[in-house]
């Protein structure tokens, strides 16, 4: 399924939130990293996608009405066996939802120089606005992010880059590897290119991205769209 189908689909039934998994599809889409993820439906499946992925991995619980999986436990990290993952499914599956519960199984990135957070948001005045910052469970509290309004060019994007507070972070601080600056660029025009060429997305959520000397990955995504009287 192509990105204008997913869209009119979820438009159709009336859902404007994209699951976790569907957003991450769509990044997939536009050549955006993410882990090797595979949707599942039992136990068995979920065991299979596990042995087939390769441990170790993370199980996350899928459901219509669960948006903060990290505050509801229906986040399972660093799964290494069979064992691991009967129990975890067990876990999740106790999870109240009123919306059918599937499994992300999902393949566990490994360790970030840091965290990041690439947004999106829809200013009622100028459009889509691309946020940057780091990420992580802390974004809210440090509140370190930069905004351009979309569509930006690649100048704009190192500007959002070297702005925030933290940028030290991404340029070797106290010795520590040097983040792939290029790849967070590249990140942010494709989120741009994707925004306007798509205007049906209200809000965009990749928190955390994983960065690296050479490379990033989108390990948690969410994707708004927007009600059509808006």
């Amino acid at each position: 399924m192509n990105i204008q189908e997913l869209i009119v689909k979820k438009l159709k039934s009336n859902q404007m939130v994209l699951t976790e998994f569907e957003s991450k599809q769509l990044l997939e889409e536009i050549g955006i990293k993410i882990p090797a993820q595979k949707l599942t439906r039992s136990k068995e499946e979920t065991i299979s996608a596990a042995k087939n992925i390769g441990f170790p991995i993370v199980m996350k619980l899928i459901a219509e009405d669960i948006v903060h999986k990290s505050d509801t436990g229906a986040v399972k990290l660093s799964i290494k066996n069979e064992q691991d993952v009967i129990s975890a499914y067990d876990d999740l599956m106790k999870i109240h939802s009123e919306s059918e519960k599937l499994i992300s199984v999902q393949k566990m990135a490994p360790e970030p120089i840091t965290e990041l957070i690439i947004g999106m948001t829809t200013d009622a005045q100028f459009g889509p606005a691309l946020m940057f910052g780091i990420g992580g469970i802390l974004v809210e509290l440090l509140e370190d992010v930069s905004f351009r309004i979309a569509p930006i060019t690649e100048y704009d994007a190192k500007e959002m880059i070297h702005e925030i507070k933290g940028f030290p972070i991404l340029d070797g601080y106290r010795g520590k590897p040097k983040a792939d600056i290029a790849a967070i660029v590249d990140v942010l025009l494709r989120i741009s290119e994707l925004v306007i060429k798509h205007p049906e997305i209200n809000e965009m959520d990749l928190n955390p991205v994983f960065i690296y000397e050479k490379g990033l990955i989108c390990v948690d995504a969410r994707i708004i769209l927007k009600k059509s009287d808006q």
